[in-house]
């Protein structure tokens, strides 16, 4: 991921079951930020990583913020609190520091969907891939929230396809034009020379 040159990145469900500690390496070894506004440790209120992160690109603020999707059952370590609440909690502390606010999540698409639908303030929402791919990009009739989807980690699934989104940002902050679509990461795509040194160098 480093490597990539990711922004930022939502912690997810499993990513909180490698526990505290494991959670804490990983995190310290990011060259990026981890967020997420809705997880805390278990019995102390804290938050396991920050909320959100306030990114420069192209002159222009961009309030990327992270969410964590309610596990089925309780985990030990953490507390997942409910990510609308959580959302609707801190979207005004980004929005006075931002032109754009993001919202980065592993949330399901149609949980995704619902949440920027009851939650105003939110430029684009990023959620997980559905088992079923939308044709486009959407956007919440309520709010006007673009609702797009990227890749969810699955067995034998991990890395086939990504969404790309296109889109302008305007001068007041908005984004317009929008164009997504789902890339299949196949061979017909050259391999990048200083991943392929590094994945080789894991190779016994």
């Amino acid at each position: 991921m480093n490597q990539v040159g990711y922004d930022a990145m939502a912690l997810g469900i499993k990513e909180l079951s490698l526990g505290p500690d494991v959670l804490r390496q990983r995190m310290d070894e990011a060259q990026f930020p981890l967020l997420s506004a809705n997880v805390e440790v278990s019995g102390s209120g804290e938050l396991v990583a920050p909320a959100f992160v306030i990114l420069e690109m192209g002159g222009r603020r961009l309030g990327v913020i992270g969410l964590t999707p309610q596990p089925d059952n309780p985990l030990r370590d953490f507390r997942v609190l409910d990510p609308q609440q959580a959302a609707a909690q801190v979207i005004p502390q980004v929005a006075a520091q931002a032109d754009t606010v993001v919202v980065l999540t592993s949330l399901t698409y149609r949980a995704g969907l619902a949440l920027a639908e009851a939650v105003p303030g939110i430029d684009l929402l990023i959620a997980a891939l559905p088992m079923q791919l939308p044709e486009q990009a959407v956007r919440a009739a309520n709010t006007g929230t673009l609702v797009v989807v990227a890749e969810q980690p699955a067995p034998a699934h991990t890395g086939r396809r990504i969404g790309r989104l296109a889109v302008t940002l305007e001068t007041d902050g908005s984004l317009g034009g929008e164009s997504w679509t789902s890339v299949w990461m196949d061979n017909t795509l050259v391999d990048d020379l200083l991943m392929t040194t590094l994945l080789d160098s894991y190779r016994p």
